[in-house]
């Protein structure tokens, strides 16, 4: 019988995950993450670069949850900088894009996420009306 992922994660080991995995992982990302330098508009040359950088403002002004803006603020700055910097990682970012765009993405569903989250209807969950 196969375990699926997210019953291993959220319930048979949920304790394990949240306190040797999470915890590790986000202190791993936003230590590392913080080292690169700060993009900004005025910092960054690349069009991408600087769609990124307007992409993040625009996602962390609706995340309510600040363990995940933590998390995300420190992945938006590793991908910013690696991308601006590096035409190695530019263009293996722009392939997984391209195949990101090629696929059937499911979307999510109206009123989601639902909790700590600051969108406005139809995406900003019942409880911000």
């Amino acid at each position: 019988m196969v375990t699926l992922i997210k019953h291993e994660i959220n319930a048979l080991h949920r304790e394990y995950y949240i306190e040797k995995v999470n915890e590790p992982l986000l202190k791993a990302i936003t230590i590392l993450g913080n080292r690169y330098p700060e993009p900004t508009m005025e910092n960054v040359l690349h069009p991408n670069t600087k769609k990124l950088i307007g992409l993040g403002e625009r996602y962390l002004r609706w995340e309510g949850n600040p363990r995940i803006a933590k998390l995300l603020k420190a992945l938006i700055r590793i991908v910013v900088d690696k991308i601006e910097h590096s035409p190695n990682y530019r263009d293996r970012f722009s392939v997984l894009i391209e195949l990101i765009k090629e696929t059937d993405w499911k979307p999510r569903s109206y009123n989601h996420p639902v909790n700590d989250w600051n969108e406005p209807k139809p995406y900003g969950g019942s409880h911000f009306d």
